[in-house]
């Protein structure tokens, strides 16, 4: 693929590439806890992995949103950058966002995991920790069984 090829490719986004996404639910739990539930989860079974929260940048005040956007927040960040070693499958990066049981990935969101899915990043949409964690096992992640 020559270097025009890649940034055409890069420029697409008229169509979601196949990142998963979990289909709605009808869970009245919402994302905060779906997502605290998660990383309780990956504590637990996954120490050997490294999750960091991306706050959103939506709820602030003009001043507040300029400064995040200085310091490098962008619009549609997903919320948790998960890794693990290098050295294991998946390249050890995993990028996911939580939603509740019925909200879905807004435009921006769309095309972040759009751009990631072309980098060869392992990303998605998720409602229920156990899914992530899965997601997160089958795509090379040192993450243990969950015990009975």
């Amino acid at each position: 693929m020559s270097a025009a090829d890649i940034f055409t490719r890069l420029g697409e986004d008229d169509a979601d590439e196949p990142w998963f996404i979990e289909p709605k639910d009808r869970d009245p739990e919402p994302e905060l806890k779906r997502q605290m539930a998660f990383l309780s989860m990956l504590a637990r079974l996954g120490p050997a992995c490294d999750a960091v929260a991306i706050p959103n940048a939506g709820k602030a005040t003009d001043w507040e949103r300029v400064q995040r956007w200085k310091e490098g927040a962008r619009a549609g960040a997903l919320d948790l950058l998960i890794t693990w070693s290098v050295d294991l499958p998946g390249h050890g990066v995993f990028l996911a966002e939580f939603k509740d049981g019925k909200k879905m990935p807004t435009p921006a969101q769309r095309d972040r995991l759009n751009r990631y899915y072309r980098q060869g990043h392992g990303c998605g949409v998720f409602r229920k920790p156990e899914t992530l964690i899965a997601h997160l096992r089958a795509a090379g992640a040192p993450i243990a069984e969950a015990r009975a």
